[in-house]
Protein backbone atom coordinates (compact mmCIF):
# COMPACT_ATOMS: atom_id res chain seq x y z
CA UNK A 1 0.00 0.00 0.00
CA UNK A 2 1.23 3.29 -0.79
CA UNK A 3 -0.38 7.00 -1.04
CA UNK A 4 1.43 9.62 -3.34
CA UNK A 5 0.90 13.00 -4.12
CA UNK A 6 1.59 14.54 -7.80
CA UNK A 7 1.98 18.76 -7.85
CA UNK A 8 0.84 20.54 -10.35
CA UNK A 9 3.29 23.60 -11.64
CA UNK A 10 1.15 26.51 -13.09
CA UNK A 11 -1.86 24.68 -11.18
CA UNK A 12 -3.94 23.38 -13.10
CA UNK A 13 -7.49 25.65 -12.56
CA UNK A 14 -8.55 25.14 -8.66
CA UNK A 15 -5.81 21.97 -8.29
CA UNK A 16 -2.31 22.21 -7.46
CA UNK A 17 -1.72 18.80 -6.32
CA UNK A 18 -3.27 15.16 -6.79
CA UNK A 19 -3.34 12.71 -3.63
CA UNK A 20 -4.03 9.02 -5.13
CA UNK A 21 -3.31 5.32 -3.82
CA UNK A 22 -2.38 2.02 -4.57
CA UNK A 23 -2.28 -0.91 -3.16
CA UNK A 24 1.58 -1.68 -4.73
CA UNK A 25 4.20 -1.88 -2.65
CA UNK A 26 5.81 1.43 -4.49
CA UNK A 27 3.56 3.92 -6.68
CA UNK A 28 6.12 3.74 -9.85
CA UNK A 29 2.95 1.99 -11.79
CA UNK A 30 0.06 4.10 -10.64
CA UNK A 31 2.16 7.39 -11.32
CA UNK A 32 3.41 6.21 -14.92
CA UNK A 33 -0.44 5.34 -15.63
CA UNK A 34 -1.07 9.26 -14.95
CA UNK A 35 1.89 10.35 -16.24
CA UNK A 36 1.08 8.59 -19.65
CA UNK A 37 -2.59 10.27 -19.83
CA UNK A 38 -3.98 6.48 -20.80
CA UNK A 39 -7.56 5.63 -19.40
CA UNK A 40 -6.47 3.98 -16.45
CA UNK A 41 -5.12 6.85 -15.17
CA UNK A 42 -6.60 10.05 -13.40
CA UNK A 43 -8.87 12.73 -15.57
CA UNK A 44 -7.24 15.38 -13.24
CA UNK A 45 -3.94 14.79 -14.00
CA UNK A 46 -4.04 14.09 -17.56
CA UNK A 47 -6.14 17.53 -17.73
CA UNK A 48 -3.44 19.33 -16.14
CA UNK A 49 -0.74 17.93 -18.85
CA UNK A 50 -2.79 18.76 -21.79
CA UNK A 51 -3.18 21.98 -20.74
CA UNK A 52 1.01 22.08 -20.15
CA UNK A 53 1.10 21.93 -16.11
CA UNK A 54 4.62 20.09 -14.89
CA UNK A 55 3.51 17.24 -13.19
CA UNK A 56 5.96 16.13 -10.37
CA UNK A 57 5.97 13.68 -7.51
CA UNK A 58 5.90 15.48 -4.28
CA UNK A 59 5.63 12.90 -1.54
CA UNK A 60 5.39 9.41 -1.04
CA UNK A 61 4.08 7.39 1.47
CA UNK A 62 5.24 3.84 1.63
CA UNK A 63 3.09 1.96 4.08
CA UNK A 64 0.13 3.94 4.29
CA UNK A 65 -3.13 2.91 3.30
CA UNK A 66 -6.60 4.56 1.54
CA UNK A 67 -7.46 5.71 5.72
CA UNK A 68 -4.72 8.21 5.09
CA UNK A 69 -5.23 8.56 1.83
CA UNK A 70 -9.07 10.24 2.91
CA UNK A 71 -7.27 12.35 5.88
CA UNK A 72 -4.85 14.41 3.46
CA UNK A 73 -7.90 15.00 1.30
CA UNK A 74 -10.29 16.31 3.77
CA UNK A 75 -7.32 17.97 5.59
CA UNK A 76 -7.39 20.41 2.42
CA UNK A 77 -4.16 21.99 2.96
CA UNK A 78 -1.71 19.90 1.24
CA UNK A 79 -0.40 23.18 -0.27
CA UNK A 80 1.03 24.12 3.57
CA UNK A 81 3.52 20.90 3.88
CA UNK A 82 4.19 20.70 -0.04
CA UNK A 83 7.70 20.58 -0.34
CA UNK A 84 7.46 21.55 -4.03
CA UNK A 85 4.99 24.55 -3.13
CA UNK A 86 7.85 25.47 -0.25
CA UNK A 87 4.97 27.44 1.81
CA UNK A 88 6.20 25.23 4.52
CA UNK A 89 4.16 25.96 7.25
CA UNK A 90 3.16 22.76 8.56
CA UNK A 91 5.00 19.56 9.46
CA UNK A 92 4.97 16.73 6.56
CA UNK A 93 2.33 14.62 7.33
CA UNK A 94 2.54 11.16 9.28
CA UNK A 95 0.60 8.13 8.51
CA UNK A 96 1.04 6.55 11.78
CA UNK A 97 -0.58 9.73 13.47
CA UNK A 98 -4.24 9.27 12.29
CA UNK A 99 -6.56 8.28 15.21
CA UNK A 100 -8.69 5.37 15.07
CA UNK A 101 -11.80 7.78 15.89
CA UNK A 102 -10.64 9.03 12.09
CA UNK A 103 -10.71 5.37 11.04
CA UNK A 104 -13.80 4.29 12.16
CA UNK A 105 -15.92 7.30 10.78
CA UNK A 106 -18.70 6.02 8.82
CA UNK A 107 -19.23 7.88 5.52
CA UNK A 108 -22.16 8.67 3.43
CA UNK A 109 -22.74 8.65 0.18
CA UNK A 110 -25.52 9.61 -2.26
CA UNK A 111 -26.36 9.33 -5.34
CA UNK A 112 -28.18 12.04 -7.26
Amino acid sequence: MTVYVLHFDPPYQHARHYIGYTPDDTADRRISEHLSCGEKGSPLVSAAIMSGSEVSVAAIFPGAGRDFERWLKDRRDTRRWCPTCGVGTKRFPDPSRITSKFRDKPRRFECH
